[in-house]
C-alpha cells in the first residue's frame, strides 16, 4: 500500500523554480474586475495615522474567497469563473483543448475572455494520472510544477510558501458532507489538505442539479496571505485539471 503522502510518478514533482518561458507572454497586472477597491475619504477626528496605515496595507487577492465554475456561453467545453450563474461580470475565462491540440489541456486566462494572457496552464498526460503545470506569475518567467493522482488523493502538488520559503505538499481528497458545511451543495466534493498539518485550506463541491454550474470553490484560510498567490493559482488550476479529467472520463465511457 502506498503511503498517503507519496506521489505516484516516475520523478517527484519539482518545487517551484523560475525559468524563462518558451515564448514571451505578456501578463496583465490588472486584477479581476470584481475585486473591491478601497475608497479614499477625508479622515475624521477618529482616524489617525495608524488607522490609515492599516487601510493602506489591506491585502488584495486575485481570487475571491468563494466563487463558482460555470459553462461558458456558446462553448461545449469552456467555462468561466464568476460569483453566480447569472453574474454579468465574469472574473476569469477557462479554455479547454483536446489532447491533439497544440495548446495546453486547461488554460486559466487572466481576464474574462479566451484571448487574454495566461495565468496558469495544465497539460493532462494521456497515459498517466499526472499533469504538467505552468504558473505565469510575472511577465518574464514561468513557474513550472507537476501534480499527480495518488491512491488516496485526486491530485497532489507542492508549493513554496512565501516568507519562510518552505515547500509544503497539498492534496485534493474526497470530502465528507461535514467538511462542506460552508458551501451550498448536498453532494460530496473535494477538500484541499495541507499534508504536513492536516489543515483543510480550501474545498470544492459538485452542484446538486444544474446544467450550467460545474462546481463551487471556497478558500477556508482566514489569513490567505500566509499561503500566497502561487498557492491559490495552484489550487485553482489543479481543481480545474480534476474537473477536466472527470469530463474526459465521462465522454470516453459513453
Amino acid at each position: 500500500m502506498i503511503p498517503p503522502h507519496q506521489i505516484i510518478m516516475d520523478e517527484p514533482p519539482p518545487p517551484y523554480s523560475a525559468s524563462p518561458p518558451t515564448s514571451r507572454v505578456r501578463i496583465s497586472s490588472r486584477l479581476s474586475p470584481r475585486l473591491p477597491s478601497l475608497k479614499t475619504s477625508r479622515p475624521n477626528s477618529s482616524s489617525g495615522p495608524q488607522n490609515q496605515a492599516k487601510i493602506k496595507h489591506l491585502p488584495v487577492h486575485r481570487f475571491p474567497k468563494e466563487f463558482g465554475f460555470y459553462r461558458a456561453a456558446g462553448s461545449a467545453s469552456d467555462f468561466v469563473i464568476s460569483y453566480h450563474a447569472d453574474d454579468p461580470n465574469i472574473l476569469f475565462y477557462i479554455s479547454i483543448h483536446a489532447g491533439t491540440s497544440k495548446h495546453p489541456s486547461v488554460v486559466l486566462h487572466a481576464l474574462p475572455h479566451a484571448s487574454a494572457p495566461y495565468l496558469a496552464t495544465a497539460n493532462l498526460h494521456v497515459f498517466s494520472e499526472t499533469a504538467a503545470i505552468n504558473i505565469y506569475d510575472s511577465p518574464t518567467s514561468v513557474i513550472k510544477a507537476q501534480s499527480a493522482e495518488t491512491s488516496d488523493s485526486s491530485m497532489v502538488f507542492i508549493v513554496q510558501l512565501p516568507g519562510s520559503g518552505s515547500k509544503v505538499q497539498f492534496a485534493w481528497r474526497q470530502s465528507q458532507e461535514r467538511d462542506l458545511i460552508s458551501l451550498d451543495s448536498r453532494n460530496n466534493g473535494l477538500k484541499l489538505v495541507n499534508c504536513d498539518t492536516g489543515e483543510i485550506v480550501a474545498n470544492w463541491t459538485r452542484p446538486s442539479f444544474s446544467t450550467k454550474k460545474l462546481g463551487k470553490m471556497n478558500f477556508l484560510v482566514e489569513d490567505r496571505s500566509r499561503l500566497g498567490e502561487r498557492f491559490e493559482l495552484m489550487a485553482v488550476i489543479t481543481i480545474l485539471s480534476i474537473m477536466e479529467r472527470e469530463r474526459r472520463k465521462r465522454i470516453n465511457s459513453v
